[in-house]
């Protein structure tokens, strides 16, 4: 049985210093065989939620162009209270 997706998305950044989203996405779309638009929208989506509970950082931004559309892209960290809740939950 895999890990939800907001899990796995811990467990990667917890093995790095930092990772920009696009790195994030592509792991996940690898180890869920997952692709599409829809597909990168919602992880991006659980991305947002982790930050807004605090889990994870934003630690620099950038605009670029991906795919002929410009996009926004951000790099994470995992948070201090991450790493505790991660600890809580048995991820770490």
């Amino acid at each position: 049985m895999k890990l939800h997706q907001k899990g796995f998305l811990l467990v990667s950044l917890s093995k790095v210093d930092s990772m920009w989203d696009q790195t994030l996405i592509e792991q996940t779309f690898k180890e869920y065989g997952s692709a599409g638009e829809y597909a990168e929208n919602t992880i991006r989506i659980a991305l947002d939620e982790l930050a807004a509970g605090g889990l994870i950082n934003r630690l620099e931004e950038k605009l670029e162009i991906h795919n002929g559309k410009q996009k926004l892209f951000f790099k994470y960290q995992l948070s201090d209270f991450g790493k505790t809740r991660m600890q809580d939950t048995g991820l770490l």
